[in-house]
């Protein structure tokens, strides 16, 4: 798996250990004055990382991976210029810049946007990236430990990745042939498989690892269409690629999260595939024993993004990361430098990481289509939520969509009636295709996916429920009501908001009633009744949860 301890002949070495034990002192920090309470040092495999009070300096070592090369102080010091750069995309104010390593005394030089030059006739010196020290546990993997990383939290990172693909998006189709978008996709996989393959005898579980590679080769190779899809709807990105959840941060719990350490040094695996990216953070909390956060997290990323194909490849690329991790792990386990008892916690991590790379393309079992439908205001969209959480199901909602097929922000309003503008029969017709379109590759994916929408005619059900058998699944439909008063008050309070994406106010209300069709037609074993002007509606939730999860 590459050589941490001896770099190849011809390397430069990063810090000698002289260097190491100064700026493990307070005296290598001058314009440090928080130096003076301690230094922290911490290493990694590819890194030894000193922190002070309120900043963080990172060296890189001269190690040689397969998929990294730091051997010399060129590349080591361009590297750290990358890493400013590219992570002040999500944590604006956190990398400060890059500094050199002076001697005679040893200490760190002025922080800067460039490389400080070599003096006369002497080597370039080397670098480190310095950074604001972010405050302790506030990452969101120590959040979650302490069972203190909220959902609230959960969908604003989600939300965050969302806008920051769209903002790094490679153009549409990206701009690969079908045959780099797949190596894009497939080889780093196949790659990760390669390494782990190397680990020492004994280290990680030889029927395990065998079944992982037949599990992945056979994906790869059946859904090479999911890929080339992705391709050309414009999915990939220039991402963060290295988004696990101690990379995630909230300085207080009301914050807007921070990005930090996103994969600088290799393009090829950071422009990728928007779902390769939000498979990692799903990956870690599933690890952690957090995997109805993790399907929060996913479909949040899907409903702020529009991106409801990611499941068709997002267990594919959890099983990657995990693996990714097992590697990482693997490395560290392996790594003489580092203290014993974090060489014994790499081991475990190698091994469980393994596990449930292996689990992720296990079979799913098979899902579930849910109409959830009702005349405006009946809580259709409440309903729907809690179901999703209940049974780690996928919303899709015709509000979101009418707007997305429009180009408008999901909260613009189109200020026009229920037949008219993005409401007349037409587009409405598109909107439930989309609907549909959307609900496709969550059901292969073996999910449940909950469609948000009136269903206020038969012919929009009857199209629904020869969806589902097409495709075997089960379809259910669920119909809210409340009394109208309540309906009223729930929709004005909406209005006056302004923050829904949905334009129905109290003038919608009395055409959505008289345009409803009861679904009669629907069988009544798969059809429900759920009263949100009820205290107990939720105890109804429950029996439904039940229901789909048999």
């Amino acid at each position: 798996m590459g050589d941490a301890a001896a770099p190849p002949g011809g390397s430069e070495p990063s810090l000698s250990p002289g260097d190491l034990s100064a700026l493990a002192g307070p005296g290598a920090y001058p314009d440090d004055p928080s130096a003076a309470a301690g230094v922290e040092w911490v290493q990694t495999h590819l890194s030894q990382v000193f922190l002070t009070g309120e900043r963080v300096y990172k060296f890189r070592k001269a190690v040689d991976f397969s998929f990294v090369c730091f051997t010399t102080r060129a590349e080591r010091n361009a590297d750290c210029l990358r890493e400013v750069a590219l992570n002040r995309r999500l944590a604006p104010d956190v990398y400060l810049g890059v500094a050199p390593l002076l001697r005679a005394p040893v200490r760190i030089g002025p922080i800067a946007e460039t490389l400080e030059r070599a003096a006369a006739g002497g080597p370039e010196p080397e670098h480190c990236v310095v950074m604001r020290r972010l405050p302790a546990g506030r990452d969101a993997l120590s959040l979650l430990a302490r069972d203190a990383l909220s959902d609230a939290q959960i969908e604003r990172a989600a939300a965050l990745i969302a806008r920051f693909h769209e903002q790094h998006a490679l153009g549409t189709p990206a701009p690969f042939t079908p045959q780099q978008w797949r190596q894009r996709c497939v080889g780093p996989v196949e790659d990760n498989l390669r390494l782990l393959a190397q680990a020492p005898p004994g280290l990680l579980a030889s029927d395990v690892l065998h079944e992982l590679e037949t599990r992945t080769r056979a994906f790869a190779e059946a859904h090479a269409e999911r890929f080339e899809r992705r391709r050309l709807a414009g999915r990939a990105v220039d991402g963060h690629g290295d988004l696990h959840l101690q990379h995630l941060w909230y300085e207080r719990d009301d914050a807007e999260p921070i990005a930090i350490d996103c994969l600088e040094f290799s393009e090829a695996l950071r422009r990728i595939d928007a779902a390769a990216e939000v498979a990692f953070p799903a990956m870690d909390l599933r690890y952690r024993g957090a995997a109805a956060r993790a399907e929060r997290f996913l479909r949040s990323y899907a409903r702020e993004s529009d991106d409801f194909d990611l499941y068709a490849v997002v267990d594919f690329f959890a099983s990657y990361r995990a693996g990714v991790r097992a590697k990482v792990a693997s490395i560290a386990a392996m790594d003489a430098g580092i203290d014993p008892a974090q060489r014994a916690r790499a081991c475990e991590s190698a091994r469980r990481h393994l596990d449930l790379a292996l689990q992720m393309l296990a079979p799913r079992g098979i899902g579930a289509l849910v109409l959830v439908g009702g005349i405006v205001g009946t809580g259709k969209s409440s309903v729907a939520a809690e179901l999703a959480e209940a049974v780690g199901g996928v919303v899709v909602a015709s509000d979101r969509v009418r707007k997305r097929q429009a180009g408008l922000a999901p909260t613009a309003r189109s200020g026009a009636g229920l037949d008219a503008g993005l409401y007349d029969p037409v587009r409405r017709d598109r909107v439930y295709d989309g609907l549909l379109e959307r609900a496709a590759p969550v059901l292969a994916s073996g999910r449940t996916v909950l469609l948000d929408a009136t269903y206020s005619r038969a012919i929009e059900r009857d199209r629904a429920r020869a969806f589902a058998d097409e495709r075997d699944v089960r379809a259910f439909f669920i119909e809210t009501r409340c009394a109208a008063s309540v309906a009223l008050e729930r929709l004005a309070r909406r209005e006056a908001a302004g923050a829904d994406a949905s334009d129905a106010g109290p003038a919608f209300h009395a055409r959505s009633v008289a345009r409803f069709e009861p679904p009669q037609e629907w069988p009544a074993a798969a059809r429900r009744v759920v009263h949100t002007d009820r205290t107990d509606w939720r105890l109804d939730l429950r029996a439904i949860a039940a229901e789909l999860s048999s």
